[in-house]
């Protein structure tokens, strides 16, 4: 069938290894998550929080067209 390891004297074939690696893995990730204290003024300072205003001017953008052209007259001097 598949690769056998020997572990603490024991056959332990190998998606025994990797199911239990998985499950190590997502329950280190999620018991942190399920234990946490929640901040009861989080979702109040978040709602609060005013947007950023976003800004449209055509100084900040950026041109590739341009970019490449220029790169383009540099190669060919």
């Amino acid at each position: 069938m598949g690769a056998t390891y020997q572990i603490f004297g024991k056959q332990v074939p190998a998606y025994v290894l990797s199911l239990a690696t998985l499950g190590s893995v997502a329950a280190g990730v999620a018991i942190p998550k399920i234990f946490a204290k929640e901040d009861p003024n989080a979702k109040q300072i978040a709602a609060t929080k005013p947007a950023a205003p976003v800004t449209n001017s055509k100084e900040d953008d950026f041109d590739l067209e341009k970019f490449i052209n220029d790169l383009t007259k540099e190669e060919t001097k």
